[in-house]
């Protein structure tokens, strides 16, 4: 997407703004899902995508509190790769992709504070903000849901021009501990019928994971440049 990070920090900033005048990179880790949350975890272990049978593997984000089922060939992109695909300081911390590239899920956590029934009102103006920044092509809409884990999570639908091609992107926005977190899920507007259904399981599939007791889940740890924190 062009710049749409930069986009989102505008915004984001304008929010905090709004509030204050109201009212007077870090370290991501991917592991699998741990033990305590089986009731979850045994659930999206692969996808039907056409005639094929896609292979999913849970991921932790943010901090390893919350999990995601993504296709287990997709993996971190690597920080030059990201550079290139997002030349803004403000790219997204946490960047899955296809093996080609062309398909890709992320997350972002924002200073943005919010409470979860001011999440509808809050897609609603960053649908507006997209809308008058972005090059759309097809606005598809907003729509907000509570998924099976019980997560409120706003999404903002659309397909934007690229640099050659037109792209479908998928835009979700939940709150954790407070704070908006932003995923996005895109991928060539040719393909998008086909990879709709993992962009489903992605929303899906979003919780919080447990603490554990004592956890000895090994994780691994990338780091992604970025001036949000």
């Amino acid at each position: 997407m062009n710049y749409m990070d930069e986009h989102i920090l505008s915004l984001k900033n304008k929010f905090n703004h709004d509030a204050a005048s109201n009212n007077e990179n870090t370290n991501r880790f991917q592991a699998d899902v741990p033990d305590q949350d089986n009731s979850i975890a045994e659930q999206n272990r692969v996808l039907r995508m056409g005639d094929e049978l896609i292979p999913l593997e849970w991921k932790t984000i943010l901090d390893g509190q919350m999990a995601v089922s993504i296709p287990k060939f997709f993996s971190l992109m690597p920080l030059e790769q990201a550079r290139f695909k997002y030349p803004s300081e403000h790219r997204p911390q946490i960047i899955y992709t296809s093996l080609d590239g062309t398909v890709n899920v992320t997350f972002n956590p924002t200073e943005s504070a919010l409470e979860v029934d001011e999440l509808p009102e809050f897609v609603e103006q960053m649908a507006d903000v997209l809308r008058s920044v972005q090059p759309i092509r097809n606005w598809i809409g907003t729509e907000m849901i509570v998924n099976p884990s019980g997560l409120s999570i706003g999404m903002i639908r659309f397909v934007a021009a690229g640099v050659d091609v037109n792209l479908y992107n998928e835009m979700l926005l939940f709150v954790h501990e407070g704070q908006v977190t932003m995923g996005t899920f895109n991928c060539m507007e040719s393909d998008m019928e086909a990879w709709l259904p993992v962009a489903e399981n992605t929303v899906q599939s979003l919780h919080i994971v447990p603490l554990p007791s004592d956890s000895t889940c090994e994780k691994g740890a990338i780091r992604y440049e970025s001036g949000l924190r």
